[in-house]
């Protein structure tokens, strides 16, 4: 057939093709294979390595659950057909059968090299059924001062662990650990009775006992009502246990549609065995890293000195107890198979033993090789759940490490969050996404008051943790002071990281992260920033606000010079992101004018010569901004998300009966998105507030409902707030709004900009009801929404009953809620 196969087949089909006389078929003449499908169908190719037959399968998906394989094969004259095939009439045909050419089906034989599913028995210790007594006698007699005798870390810390699997080896049990096939609420009464339906099941079905009919009936009936019964035990566990044990209800609340998919497609292929599938991801999240160039830190270093301000000799006793107290307490096992729980329930034991092994380290500036290896989780994000796109990875460390890179952390952060510029609200403590966004609306207030246009270029930045250059970064951290030895510490912890995806029990083949910043780390995100710290200082013409990667950069215009200056900056941004090896995704990035007046200036703004798109609207970090800040859009897209995680819940809790649990789960699933930066967008407007404040009512006659049998819908909401205890949303966003400014005037948040743009009252003279802060009064609307100006006329209600400079965070909101709405 000819290369070009539209002439037959035109645009609607998809051709897959395999044709003869490629290198990997021994018949060179020509011919071949061909399966045409229509686009709708969205077919596959599948992948069948090794195989020597021409053939050509897919895979077509015909819902979410079930799919169809469809197969085109061609066997030479020459080749014995009862060693590929059995061919008999087939009784289900899927198409109307014509009598002349009735229907096949065809069993086609062929040895696979490899088992088409993983067995995924694996063996490992079963730390709820320890002797804890017998592991803490064990742990005690072991004298660890032999580690002092290495100057090799990775044989001292092999040596550590090898202590360690001793003693586990005798206190701690092996499970092996299988896929579940029934649900864990399943007693063992529940799994007899479904085996010996199955059983009378069979019997009745060839007709030997008419009796077993009856009996298969009544051991279905039983089948159902010991799984009712069980379950609905399960529940009421669970909710009484919400208390003291959280964790179980929450995975019982999350555990939904989202579960481990039966196949993959990556680059067109599809996967079905485990193993491949973890592959697959492992290819995918591979993908995105950049090789970084080999060279010398030595000899990288030995200009643009300037001194050594920053640098960590040695790790104390005490850095050691607080890093082992502040990890988490868990029963998930990191890639040396030890759960946090045991390092803390036996911290006496283990701080001896890692001060040596982090000195050690330190002193070698090498950072183990065994604390670089990570495992990786694929968890579904949206989209279709069979794309290997749609997943992101979560990376499993050691908790030796991440107590190790605790202590690191806490060391150099507090010598370099000088160095950080106050435009970084990312990973800083003490700074938010709510911080960030109000320092933008600050500057939008205050153009709009002078009259003024405020453009602003939003940037998205591709895959750039996982892209950062690592001589490029120790450069950098070299330029603000680093010692010598912690820069080749630190390059020894981002080289050489050894990574691997768990899958069902699957474990896919080792990877190296070539680029990138190591993810679920502790230092992972103090270096991207420090990386990135130098950006703000290329701009000289504008401003710019960060959140980690996420760069919003801003200018006021007011002339045609305005626009040709913000243009500059970026193309200092451009040339920043060459010079520093990372990519923006340009077709992401945007342009939005703020702005009151009927005609604003719309000047075009180029990135490379590609035109940035301009748009009325953009989300920024979860908020939707408009051109004339109304914030109506964002209102109803949060509203309509709200009902829609309000329906998740009244489906979910239809067995539930505890107002605590429900009340728990309203706060965390359904308040919570109506309450993210309120600050920002709180309404003025009644229909607003009454819109937003709707949701909760409509949980509350739920909840009623749930306490009294009975669905009412006439009953006022102040009552249901009264009787369940639930502030309203409006109030809650006031007082949310007045506690915002109490902690940036007492320092809990720490931002500058913000505190900056507080103004106090200072009269001439004394007055009798004079309130803290100035009274701003303005016929804009947009004035009166601000948050600032908000919290003045909130404040100044109250300034005489609360003392905003020594009262606690917690009593100061109390007595707001008390002041403002009792």
């Amino acid at each position: 057939m000819a290369s070009d196969h539209s002439e037959l087949f035109g645009d609607r089909y998809l051709v897959f093709r395999r044709d003869r006389g490629s290198s990997s078929d021994s018949c060179r003449r020509g011919g071949g294979v061909l399966i045409a499908v229509k686009k709708c169908f969205n077919p596959c190719i599948l992948d069948l390595p090794g195989s020597d037959l021409e053939a050509v399968w897919l895979s077509i998906k015909l819902n979410h659950r079930q799919k169809m394989l469809v197969c085109v094969v061609y066997f030479q004259p020459s080749s014995r057909a009862d060693t590929h095939i059995s061919v008999w009439h087939s009784d289900k045909p899927l198409v109307p059968e014509d009598k002349h050419h009735p229907a096949l089906s065809i069993s086609i034989c062929f040895v696979a090299d490899h088992p088409n599913r993983k067995n995924v028995n694996i063996s490992r210790y079963d730390f709820r059924r320890a002797d804890f007594l017998a592991m803490w006698c064990f742990f005690r007699e072991i004298d660890w001062s032999f580690l002092l005798n290495f100057n090799d870390i990775d044989n001292a810390v092999f040596s550590f662990y090898n202590c360690l699997n001793d003693v586990f080896s005798r206190t701690v049990p092996l499970r092996q650990t299988v896929t579940r096939r029934f649900p864990f609420w399943y007693t063992i009464e529940t799994r007899r009775l479904l085996k010996r339906k199955a059983r009378v099941r069979r019997l009745a079905l060839k007709c030997v006992n008419p009796e077993s009919v009856d009996e298969f009936r009544a051991l279905r009936s039983a089948v159902k009502y010991s799984i009712q019964k069980y379950y609905n035990t399960y529940l009421r566990l669970t909710e009484k246990n919400l208390i003291s044990n959280p964790k179980k209800f929450w995975s019982y609340f999350n555990n939904t549609k989202h579960n481990s998919p039966n196949s993959l497609y990556y680059n067109n292929v599809c996967y079905e065995n485990d193993g491949d599938i973890a592959n697959a991801f492992a290819d995918y999240f591979k993908s995105v890293f950049k090789p970084s160039p080999n060279y010398d830190i030595k000899n990288e270093f030995k200009s643009n000195c300037v001194g050594d301000l920053v640098k960590i000799d040695s790790v104390t006793y005490d850095d050691v107890v607080l890093a082992i107290r502040e990890l988490k307490s868990s029963l998930t096992v990191g890639v040396d198979n030890i759960p946090s729980f045991i390092i803390k329930g036996c911290a006496e034991f283990f701080i001896y033993p890692l001060l040596i092994l982090f000195n050690l380290s330190l002193r070698s500036n090498v950072f183990p090789y065994v604390w670089k290896q990570t495992r990786i989780i694929p968890v579904f994000k949206k989209g279709d759940a069979q794309d290997c796109r749609n997943y992101r990875p979560i990376a499993i460390l050691s908790p030796m490490s991440k107590i190790f890179e605790s202590i690191i952390h806490k060391r150099l952060f507090h010598q370099v969050k000088n160095l950080i510029s106050p435009s970084q609200h990312g990973f800083f403590p003490k700074r938010s996404t709510a911080t960030n966004l109000f320092c933008l609306t600050n500057k939008i207030i205050s153009s709009f008051q002078i009259g003024s246009q405020l453009d602003v270029i939003y940037t998205d930045f591709s895959k750039a943790f996982d892209s950062i250059d690592f001589g490029i970064l120790l450069n950098k951290l070299h330029g603000l002071g680093f010692h010598v030895n912690l820069t080749d510490w630190l390059h020894s912890y981002l080289c050489n990281r050894s990574l691997y995806v768990y899958f069902n029990n699957a474990v896919s083949r080792e990877f190296s992260g070539t680029s990138g910043v190591p993810q679920g780390s502790n230092l992972g995100p103090l270096l991207f920033i420090l990386f990135i710290n130098d950006l703000t200082s290329v701009f000289k013409y504008s401003e710019c606000l960060l959140f980690a990667d996420d760069l919003k950069l801003f200018s006021s215009i007011n002339s045609n010079l305005d626009t040709v200056l913000l243009q500059r900056d970026l193309d200092c941004l451009f040339k920043w992101c060459t010079v520093n090896k990372l990519h923006l995704n340009i077709e992401k990035c945007g342009i939005l004018s703020f702005t009151r007046k009927s005609q604003p200036l719309n000047h075009v703004y180029k990135i490379s010569d590609l035109v940035l798109s301009r748009s009325d609207s953009v989300t920024d970090l979860g908020n939707i901004f408009d051109t004339k800040l109304d914030f109506s859009q964002h209102i109803n897209s949060m509203v309509s998300k709200a009902y829609r995680r309000l329906g998740i819940l009244k489906r979910k809790t239809k067995e539930f009966s505890s107002e605590i649990a429900l009340k728990v789960l309203y706060y965390a699933h359904v308040r919570s998105s109506l309450e993210y930066c309120s600050i920002i967008w709180d309404p003025i407007y009644r229909n607003k507030i009454e819109i937003i404040g709707r949701i909760q009512n409509n949980f509350l006659r739920y909840l009623l409902y749930k306490k009294n049998g009975i669905y009412l819908q006439d009953v006022s909401s102040s009552y249901l707030r009264d009787m369940f205890n639930i502030h309203s949303l409006c109030s809650r966003r006031d007082v949310s709004s007045v506690l915002f400014f109490y902690k940036v005037i007492n320092g809990s948040i720490d931002c500058t900009d913000i505190l900056s743009a507080i103004n106090f009252a200072v009269p001439a003279r004394s007055l009798r009801n004079q309130g803290s802060f100035p009274n701003v009064f303005s016929r804009f609307k947009y004035i009166d929404r601000f948050s600032l100006y908000k919290f003045y006329k909130t404040f100044n209600k109250i300034s005489g009953e609360l003392d905003i400079y020594h009262m606690s965070p917690t009593v100061f909101k109390s007595n707001c809620f008390q002041l403002l709405y009792t």
